[in-house]
């Protein structure tokens, strides 16, 4: 299971079995966790938010989340992915609550948060691009939930397992997950037997 390779990995290390499978980027970097930082990791349930316009009906987060939650695994990590680095929020204390109370491990959102102090003492884990005071409902929308999104130079798509730590985020495709997690905590097993012998230990 995941779970039993997870903390023998890193994110640099899933990074590099995901290049012997694969050519495309897999990585994206800027993630500031809203709390102490650990790993987190499941698979995705995405929301795509953009600019918002008068004569589209508007989608409240936590009803697209939930629904991009029922199609994927347990232990999922809601992705938000909004405009790159907006001045106004895509997720609260409020609503970040409520995707915890639904059963997200996470919430990784490309694009700003408020009430980061208050989300730093959530169970999940909450990664974001920053932190900001404004409310987004007047400039940005929720435009789809379930759908494959793109940001940071990635492309997600639903059920894809996810790992962000401090360095960045990856993805892997869903069905490859335990086979790169292995490869992962070989790569690490090797880079610490090639530091012992660099050391002399």
């Amino acid at each position: 299971m995941a779970a039993d390779l997870v903390g023998s990995v890193s994110s640099a290390s899933l990074c590099d079995a995901m290049a012997r499978r694969h050519a495309h980027r897999c990585h994206a970097v800027g993630l500031l966790p809203a709390g102490r930082g650990g790993p987190t990791w499941g698979p995705a349930a995405t929301v795509r938010f953009g600019p918002h316009r008068d004569d589209l009906p508007g989608h409240d987060l936590a009803a697209a989340a939930g629904h991009a939650l029922a199609g994927v695994p347990d232990h999922a990590l809601v992705v938000i992915a909004g405009p790159d680095a907006p001045g106004e929020a895509v997720a609260g204390g409020k609503k970040l609550a409520a995707l915890e109370e639904m059963g997200a491990a996470g919430v990784i959102a490309w694009g700003a948060i408020r009430d980061r102090e208050e989300a730093a003492g959530y169970a999940m884990g909450v990664w974001a691009l920053g932190e900001t005071p404004r409310a987004s409902g007047d400039r940005l929308q929720v435009l789809e939930a379930g759908g494959i999104v793109t940001f940071g130079g990635v492309t997600i798509a639903p059920g894809d397992w996810l790992y962000v730590d401090a360095a960045g985020l990856v993805v892997v495709p869903w069905a490859e997950h335990l086979d790169v997690l292995a490869e992962a905590a070989g790569i690490e097993r090797a880079d610490a037997e090639a530091v012992r012998q660099i050391r002399g230990s």
